[in-house]
């Protein structure tokens, strides 16, 4: 089978491709037969089509996950996409960037070459080159009419193939803290990998991650109503309609550890949640036990922080779990024993460290139980 020959895959890269098997293996690996390539990576999936990899030879599909796992190390599902491009130019952008660092021989990616365009540029550049070729904007040589030649047979590969795409600060936290703990980096050349460690030193933007974040844990609810007829039966039988909400839990370190100054930074990511779609936030202070329990619905201006003793993520960790929560967010600079998670626990958990430091200090294996990332005080 088809999923036999990629976790094949995988096992050999766990030793060989250190970064490529982490990234890959943080995706959830997906049958479509509808889509018209190969394989295609986005929205925390890497999705197959069956019909069109059996056409391939095990080198060729080999180097077609190489292809999407250097795609995710360079981001371009989640991040970075330019402006006024369409899912066909942003795809072969995608690809030319590629081709241009990672040569496939038995898995073809276009090269800047078949386009006419020069090497070495960056992802957005070669998009908008491509976008205006699309456009009709570029001067017509041979060379010209034969890359919009090729753009229009592979039309639709090129727009399937970046479907799933979308910003997702959250995945690219994941990606970041993969590219800074790597210390093995297999057949990467060595000049792409300090390209991808140099675009992991970028400050993550904690409002974006916020908003990624409920979109994430967002749950419905179906209630039955008279309102709205059954769309089989009208009005004989109810209808239903879902009404959406986020039981979030936000869990604040106030141990001995924590400065005066990122306790209050702390309250105040608290409080940018309610401009960020959240009716009701319930907020925990804890050290090595739960100190105050507050639900609010508006924004806090001030509050009294108890404790100020030891650290136990156990305690907020049990704490969500026992009370239903959909998503927690820690906020902590990460100085406590590793927690252990409750069976059965479906509670998305996000770590919020209080600075560089303590993220390269704890993220390794704070990204074995949640989302990892990192802001920076003012």
């Amino acid at each position: 089978m088809i999923r036999d020959k990629i976790s094949e895959i995988l096992q050999r890269w766990y030793l060989m491709e250190p970064p490529m098997f982490r990234v890959l293996c943080a995706h959830d690996i997906q049958e479509n037969d509808s889509i018209k390539c190969p394989v295609r990576c986005g929205g925390g999936r890497l999705e197959y089509n069956p019909g069109l990899v059996c056409q391939m030879t095990d080198q060729g599909l080999e180097q077609a996950l190489r292809a999407e796992a250097v795609r995710i190390l360079l981001k371009h599902p989640y991040q970075r996409k330019p402006e006024g491009c369409s899912q066909q130019a942003v795809s072969v952008g995608s690809d030319l960037v590629i081709s241009d660092n990672y040569s496939n021989s038995s898995f073809r990616l276009d090269s800047p070459k078949d386009y006419d365009l020069q090497g070495g540029m960056p992802y957005e550049w070669y998009s908008r080159q491509i976008e205006s070729r699309l456009s009709g904007e570029s001067a017509g040589s041979g060379k010209a009419d034969k890359a919009s030649e090729r753009l229009s047979e592979q039309a639709d590969r090129n727009r399937d193939l970046s479907e799933l795409w979308g910003e997702d600060e959250l995945s690219v936290a994941m990606i970041d803290g993969i590219i800074n703990s790597c210390e093995k980096w297999g057949t990467l050349p060595g000049r792409f990998v300090e390209q991808l460690k140099a675009s992991a030193k970028a400050r993550i933007n904690w409002r974006n991650i916020l908003s990624g974040f409920r979109a994430s844990i967002l749950s419905s609810q179906r209630k039955l109503t008279r309102m709205r007829p059954n769309r089989r039966t009208g009005f004989q039988n109810m209808g239903s309609i879902r009404r959406f909400t986020t039981k979030v839990l936000v869990a604040v370190d106030v141990s001995g550890s924590i400065s005066s100054q990122s306790l209050s930074y702390f309250y105040g990511v608290v409080n940018s949640a309610f401009r960020y779609g959240f009716e009701a936030v319930d907020v925990i202070q804890f050290d090595h036990g739960i100190r105050v329990v507050q639900s609010l619905k508006k924004v806090v201006r001030e509050t009294a922080v108890l404790g100020r003793g030891g650290t136990s993520f156990q305690e907020p960790i049990d704490y969500a779990h026992r009370n239903g929560y959909d998503g927690l967010v820690i906020l902590t600079d990460g100085f406590a024993p590793r927690p252990s998670i409750p069976d059965g626990m479906k509670c998305k958990i996000i770590w919020v460290c209080q600075d560089k430091r303590c993220y390269d200090y704890h993220h390794s294996w704070m990204e074995q139980t949640g989302r990892v990332c990192t802001i920076e005080l003012k």
